[in-house]
């Protein structure tokens, strides 16, 4: 566990992690250590990401309309 991130487990909701800290680049680098043990060792399952609070649901490229 990175120093500045407390880890807590959700009372409410099945399976989530909430990680709180002061530092913004302390607790992305936990979220995402996390995420890479995930990964590793979660197969052919829908693996939802969490980054910095916002609900990861799909990524993709933003295009301009002209």
């Amino acid at each position: 566990m990175l120093d500045g991130v407390s880890i807590l487990r959700s009372e409410k909701v099945k399976d989530e992690l909430i990680l709180d800290g002061n530092d913004i680049e302390l607790v992305s680098r936990f979220a995402a250590l996390i995420n890479q043990v995930q990964k590793c060792h979660v197969k052919k399952k829908d693996i939802r990401k969490f980054l910095d609070g916002i609900y990861v649901s799909e990524k993709g490229t933003v295009s301009e309309d002209q």
